[in-house]
């Protein structure tokens, strides 16, 4: 059995090493936030070719196979948002791996380089192969800097600490999106390819983590082949972790209609630029940041599968107001309202899987919550295609607020359920 580690048994972070860690977190989605607004601009400028590229035919002749009739539009999106989305899915678990054998830096390191080379190639795209291509090896790349940062907040952190730097990293992540989405917006308004080299940051980063973070993996578990059996058998329990698999999945899909669909609405309903829409995510993003610094004080107060009803109440509300709102300006009440949800999901997600994952594992189970996070980002601009209506922008935000209402009733109802039988309560593994 594993004794709970203390905070002066962990080894050390500096403030500047902590400073890198949150940014470094920031900088793995930077992949939405900065092309989002340049989605207008790369349709316009690629509809001709989508129309006459072999690939983009065959991908849009499979998706119309699956899902109906479609075109340059949904095309974009899914070459731009839902590619990367992909490959952090088939590249978080291996990772995962890596990051447990390797070490939390040195795959840090790596990622970063082939970040902002894969991210910033986008630039120079001239077909939907090129553009995918750029994509899917950015995936891979998120993939590796999201399980790195996580699995080394759950090494330098124990307990309340924890809980409180999870916060903060969570709010690294919305005020990252919040800068991220106006730098993309602002550059957006220049032309479609600028926004693109925001990827460069990665590099800027990296002198940070190479001279300020140490490697952070803890030591080895028990030394005998049975007991090191015993111990990784009861790293990751299958019921908890898939509980939580599936929430994670479902607050990112619903979360990522946002940059999916948002940008649509704000030019199909008022006639908007890519600024607006830059601001209305600015608003939710802002919200989320400053909800996230208070994590540790709502988990205080409410189990893991309670935060999450919060969370799918809190977005349908804010989808539900957004279809109410008669002009622009008052939309931004929704959007404040559903980032509350937005701030919340990813510190619990990290919180919970790490509750209850012994310390060998930390990195692998990091990445299975990360291909949880990005296999509702990929699904996201699949599954709300058919809720699409033309001359309709209000249709699918009013059909999600019916499905998060749902999801919310469901989850108060798990979250009694845990509250009086612990059901889904495990041995802890606090170190």
């Amino acid at each position: 059995m594993m004794t709970g580690a203390k905070s002066s048994d962990l080894p050390q972070l500096s403030f500047v090493g902590k400073i890198t860690i949150l940014l470094a977190t920031a900088v793995a989605l930077l992949s939405t936030p900065l092309a989002a607004p340049a989605m207008t601009g790369i349709v316009e400028a690629f509809t001709d070719q989508a129309q006459n590229e072999p690939f983009a035919l065959a991908i849009m002749a499979l998706v119309e196979a699956i899902f109906g009739e479609t075109g340059p539009r949904f095309l974009v999106k899914f070459v731009l948002l839902s590619v990367p989305a992909l490959f952090i899915i088939i590249g978080a678990p291996i990772t995962g791996w890596i990051c447990d054998r390797w070490g939390r830096k040195s795959l840090l390191n790596v990622s970063l380089v082939v970040f902002g080379i894969s991210g910033v190639s986008t630039y120079w795209a001239d077909s939907f192969l090129f553009m995918f291509i750029g994509r899917a090896i950015l995936g891979i790349a998120i993939a590796g800097i999201k399980t790195s940062t996580v699995a080394m907040v759950g090494d330098y952190f124990v307990g309340e600490e924890r809980k409180k730097f999870l916060g903060w990293q969570g709010s690294a992540v919305k005020f990252g999106g919040l800068g991220f989405m106006l730098i993309g917006g602002y550059l957006a308004e220049l032309d479609w390819q600028s926004p693109f080299l925001g990827y460069l940051l990665s590099f800027v980063l990296l002198p940070f983590v190479i001279f300020k973070i140490t490697e952070s993996m803890p030591e080895k578990g028990p030394s005998t082949i049975a007991s090191r059996a015993a111990y990784k058998l009861e790293a990751i329990p299958k019921g908890p972790a898939l509980f939580v698999f599936i929430s994670a999945t479902l607050a990112s899909a619903l979360f990522f209609v946002t940059p999916v669909q948002l940008r649509f609405f704000y030019e199909d309903k008022f006639g908007l630029s890519p600024l607006y829409f830059s601001w209305a995510v600015v608003v939710a993003n802002g919200m989320g940041a400053l909800v996230s610094i208070w994590y540790n004080k709502v988990k205080a107060r409410l189990n893991y599968t309670s935060i999450y009803a919060l969370i799918f109440g809190t977005m349908g509300f804010g989808y539900l107001i957004l279809t109410l709102m008669p002009g622009y300006y008052s939309t931004l009440l929704g959007m404040l309202i559903a980032g509350i949800g937005f701030g919340l999901f990813i510190p619990n997600q990290s919180d919970w899987i790490m509750s209850f994952t012994a310390p060998s594992r930390r990195g692998m189970a990091v990445g299975l919550v990360t291909t949880a996070m990005f296999m509702g980002q990929f699904l996201s601009a699949l599954l709300i295609e058919p809720f699409v209506v033309e001359n309709n922008p209000d249709a699918v935000w009013q059909s999600l607020a019916v499905f998060l209402a749902v999801l919310t009733v469901i989850y108060i109802i798990f979250g009694l359920i845990e509250k009086k039988r612990g059901s889904w309560q495990v041995k802890k593994h606090p170190s």
